[in-house]
């Protein structure tokens, strides 16, 4: 994973959905079984289509994965004269939560995780799932995919619309605007165990290293209270001294994270700038045990100034910190929350991820989805700030959204560390039962994107409508996908769903035997999909997914599970 390769422009987000799971007999029940809420979806007026890139409204609609027409634009144009980009396909990414490092850390440590420790989004961005060219004409192209098939778990019929976002921009370093960032550092006393502050110096070494000369920092400390340890300040010719400065932290006292956040958000907004990415990154421990101490009131003092265009970035050290503060209060910045679980993480987390903030490739992105009439919604996976909208769909909004910079599976880096692979929002349907319908092609969803271009306020508009060439309830043995690319994300979801079930079994069900059993079968079916995945050529995404398996399964079996016989699948992954 190069950074010098990843880093800037725009794009906007990677959404994934996982539709309409139910049994094979037609019956209700998903993953999670079924679901209390049962909106009716009213069946849309206009044409229906094949899933595949942004049409636009009331546009003709091809076969299966080859939806047509182009996305609506209103205002202003570009300015003639400008040059042509150059031409990629390149994943967004959304920001909020984008990390999982706590729960490996407490695999690690030989403690069984809950499901609500792995975190949905940041499970789905360690996977680079590369989308269909981006070929609607701007700068960022809606994509729908469907995949229909058993899932890996129990076996029901599940209905899998992958939905996302891509650019034809290609990252260029040399693009990217410069940085003001406001760096404020938890120098608590509980920061000198387990070499947490030896971390923070490492990082941020790294990341004075990587910045430009014309990017700007500031870095704050707070324990007790806070302290503006270095004012705004341009890199060029002061590297030395910001070293120094880093290199002297050192803990002491108790952790005030109000007081450490608004010295942090003060100085950036003194320093505020339009033509630059202003951001505050915030590193703790711990909980807050000086001065205000509410999380309510903290997310209230971020919220403000987030308002006013400073975003928010958080890192998480140790596993005794907040981590529903860290990570709410980065969902609302407008930035990412990270988890720094080991040496190896340092590099990807400060020099990678924090050192680089891209171009936004969209503000306002609003992204929704609305059920066919053959389908109804039952939950979506991998953004929290995901609502639905009371009348059967859902949707998203999101400030502005930015190229993900992993390019590859393979792109991987020391210790299999594989952040910044894009967003995904993975979201459940189900298909109704005995809906009155006509007869031809289900029709699955329809989902639309509106988005303010940068440069231009130009807004953006794009819809796909994506349909299921059998009758709603047909499931194939060897399943229906609509690509390669989709094949792989119903594996990823099978996978995040499945560590959460086991782990739940275990916990609540206090049934170690069976956690242990459904992680087994899911590893055969993974590495039978691995094995034919890339033409072949294996997936490391999909390697690392079972070894992270493994790991729970080693972590539960030392905390008391039996590990259960079970007869070998004649074919765990009928699809290849």
């Amino acid at each position: 994973m190069r950074m010098e390769r990843w880093l800037t422009l725009l794009l906007a987000c990677a959404a994934l959905a996982f539709a309409g799971c139910d049994d094979a007999a037609g019956g209700s029940g998903g993953f999670f079984g079924d679901d209390d809420n049962e909106p009716n979806a009213a069946a849309d007026a206009g044409a229906w289509g094949g899933a595949g890139g942004a049409g636009g409204e009331g546009g003709n609609w091809g076969g299966e994965g080859e939806g047509e027409g182009e996305g609506e634009g209103e205002g202003e144009g570009e300015g003639p004269g400008m040059p042509e980009p150059p031409q990629g396909n390149t994943n967004v990414n959304l920001g909020g939560a984008q990390d999982i490092g706590y729960f490996r850390r407490l695999l690690a440590d030989g403690i069984v995780p809950t499901s609500e420790d792995i975190d949905a989004a940041g499970f789905f961005a360690e996977h680079h799932t590369p989308l269909p060219q981006p070929d609607c004409g701007e700068q960022v192209c809606l994509q729908a995919m469907l995949g229909v098939m058993a899932n890996l778990i129990n076996g029901n019929n599940c209905t899998l619309l992958q939905i996302g976002l891509n650019s034809p921009l290609v990252a260029d370093p040399a693009l990217r605007p410069p940085l003001s960032l406001t760096v404020v550092v938890d120098v608590s006393g509980s920061m000198r165990a387990d070499g947490k502050l030896d971390f923070v110096r490492q990082g941020l070494g790294q990341m004075i290293n990587a910045l430009n000369d014309d990017d700007q920092i500031a870095i704050v400390k707070y324990s007790s209270d806070a302290q503006l340890l270095l004012p705004m300040t341009t890199l060029r010719g002061r590297r030395n001294e910001l070293h120094g400065v880093v290199d002297r932290l050192v803990p002491e006292g108790a952790t005030n994270i109000y007081d450490g956040l608004e010295t942090g958000y003060l100085e950036a907004m003194a320093h505020y700038d339009s033509g630059r990415q202003n951001r505050v990154i915030l590193l703790s421990d711990g909980q807050a045990t000086s001065g205000i101490t509410d999380d309510d009131r903290i997310r209230g003092l971020s919220s403000r100034y987030n308002s006013e265009g400073v975003g928010l970035t958080t890192v998480g050290l140790g596993t005794d910190f907040n981590f529903d503060l860290m990570r709410g209060l980065a969902e609302q910045g407008d930035g990412n929350y990270y988890f720094v679980e080991h040496a190896a993480a340092v590099e990807e987390v400060f020099a990678e991820e924090l050192s680089y903030f891209t171009v936004p490739v969209a503000f306002d992105v609003e992204l929704e989805m609305a059920p066919g009439s053959d389908y109804r919604m039952v939950r979506a996976y991998g953004s929290r700030m995901w609502a639905d909208d009371g009348v059967g769909g859902g949707g998203l909004s999101v400030p502005s959204v930015f190229l993900a910079h992993r390019v590859a599976h393979d792109d991987v880096g020391e210790g299999g560390t594989r952040r910044g692979g894009g967003s995904a929002l993975l979201i459940e349907l189900m298909p109704e039962v005995d809906p009155v319908r006509e007869p031809g092609a289900a029709r699955v969803a329809v989902v639309d994107l509106r988005f303010r271009e940068p440069g231009t306020d130009r807004i953006v508009e794009q819809q796909v409508r994506v349909t299921y060439p059998e009758e709603p309830q047909v499931l194939l043995r060897q399943g229906f996908f609509d690509n390669a690319i989709v094949e792989k994300s119903f594996v990823m979801l099978n996978i995040y769903v499945g560590i959460s079930l086991a782990l739940d079994r275990f916990h609540f069900e206090r049934d170690g035997e069976g956690a242990v059993g459904m992680l087994q079968q899911l590893i055969d079916a993974v590495a039978d999909y691995e094995d034919s995945a890339n033409d072949g050529m294996g997936d490391v995404d999909m390697q690392l997914d079972i070894e992270l398996m493994e790991q729970v399964i080693d972590v539960l079996l030392r905390n008391g599970a039996r590990d259960p016989e079970l007869p070998e699948e004649e074919d765990p992954w009928p699809a290849d």
